[in-house]
């Protein structure tokens, strides 16, 4: 037997709540042992400039890449846009979202003493990052599978294979 229903918006506020809560905890809880830890452990350990392994990075990325093309397909025909590039744009603002990049942490860095500026700046360069990221996906994707765009604009919400009859 489940929960009585509750307004969409009310379900959404307490599922998000809930989880938030959930999430801060552990960060919160987690997060003066694992430094601790994590010092001790490295102690004597040489690490590699980043700069050194960028050929592996580059390689890696592709992971971003390939999430990022599964999720945009997975809620693609859900996005309140039609266009590729809005398209783009709003999954790129949910993501940032997602992250806690779009409002928390500019706000927590402005919180902690960092000015204006260097929040623009370190912030920013995250939020240019994801939303190209996005636009570039929705872009290509959408260019790429034409039936899906012709669907699309026809209204319909499934993919459908046309023949001769």
């Amino acid at each position: 037997m489940g929960a009585r229903p509750l307004n969409k918006y009310l379900a959404g506020f307490v599922a998000a709540l809930v989880s938030s809560l959930a999430a801060f905890v552990i960060h919160v809880s987690t997060l003066g042992w694992t430094h601790a830890w994590v010092v001790q452990h490295m102690q004597g350990h040489p690490v590699t400039p980043s700069w050194d392994v960028r050929y592996v990075a580059a390689m890696t990325a592709l992971e971003t890449g390939i999430g990022l093309v599964i999720l945009y397909a997975l809620v693609r025909k859900a996005l309140p846009v039609k266009s590729s590039l809005a398209r783009g744009l709003v999954l790129g603002v949910i993501l940032l979202a997602v992250m806690g990049r779009l409002f928390r942490q500019p706000f927590m860095d402005l919180l902690i003493g960092n000015p204006f500026p260097v929040v623009a700046v370190q912030d920013g360069i995250h939020w240019v990052i994801w939303l190209v990221a996005c636009v570039i996906v929705a872009v290509i994707y959408d260019w790429l599978q034409p039936t899906s765009r012709l669907v699309d604009r026809l209204g319909g919400g499934s993919r459908q294979v046309t023949g001769a009859s």
